[in-house]
């Protein structure tokens, strides 16, 4: 760590979505593990809710000179640098984190739908595709991979949305949709999901579930079976707290999976 950097204290372990579980060969692991510190770093900066956006701007941008240069200025962007230089992969999958995270240091409101799919093709998109490149798999997994990521990351949207409205006055529900069905900022703040917000989240679950089955559906056999099981994990992970979210209240208490969850999410996804 050095003084640019703002951990929160959040680790891979805390995560929706295994951060390369032990079906991923060890060396790929560590790697994984690289690209997760850098984003995790990078992230941590624009959710701190103790820097204004300018200040967070202008330390994701020594993360970005790092990766644009070879002067060691951020030594975990340096990390994940070199890695993508070995393995041959995108440093574009990095550069595009960082937009989304610059993104997040000042825009605070998403309007529509669409808006909220095109953040999320920079800061959940590339999260698939650096790990199908790192295994050197077929590029056409990236249509099984793009939906899952950005699902997840709406998911989690929903999970966070009373968090991030309080401490951040950042809303990814689509302002649309809260037109729509009349719904105030403020009811983010209450104890318990009023009904006309329930039909906002309802709404945004419908659409996420669409992707869910995108994913599903165009998953094809891929060159390495346990890339294939840990999908397919991370695939069942995501319909389980789909169906979470559409039956428990998130500003009641966050939305999240047990242990038993995962047990079963993971037993289910190496029978696929």
């Amino acid at each position: 760590m050095n003084l640019i950097e703002t951990p929160s204290g959040k680790t891979h372990k805390q995560e929706n979505f295994p951060v390369g579980s032990w079906l991923i060969p060890k060396e790929l692991r560590k790697q994984i593990l690289t690209f997760y510190n850098f984003a995790r770093a990078a992230d941590d900066i624009s959710d701190n809710p103790n820097l204004i956006g300018k200040e967070k701007i202008k330390r994701l941008n020594l993360f970005e000179s790092t990766l644009k240069n070879r002067k060691v200025v951020i030594k975990k962007a340096f990390k994940i640098k070199k890695i993508c230089e070995t393995q041959n992969i995108k440093i574009d999958y990095t550069l595009n984190l960082l937009k989304a995270f610059k993104q997040d240091a000042t825009k605070k409101r998403y309007k529509t739908w669409a808006e909220l799919i095109n953040y999320c093709k920079y800061s959940a998109v590339p999260v698939g595709r650096f790990v199908i490149d790192l295994h050197k798999e077929n590029k056409k997994a990236y249509k099984y991979s793009d939906p899952l990521c950005i699902a997840l990351q709406i998911l989690n949207h929903i999970q966070d949305c009373k968090e991030d409205y309080e401490n951040l006055d950042r809303v990814y529900l689509p302002m649309k949709f809260l037109k729509k069905y009349n719904v105030k900022l403020s009811q983010l703040k209450k104890k318990n999901t009023e009904q006309n917000l329930r039909l906002v989240f309802n709404e945004i679950l419908k659409n996420t579930e669409k992707l869910i089955i995108q994913a599903d559906k165009n998953k094809k056999n891929m060159k390495h079976k346990y890339l294939s099981r840990e999908i397919s994990f991370i695939l069942e992970i995501a319909k389980k707290l789909l169906l979470l979210l559409k039956n428990k209240d998130p500003l009641k208490k966050k939305v999240v999976l047990s242990k038993l969850d995962y047990i079963f999410c993971f037993a289910k996804g190496l029978q696929r």
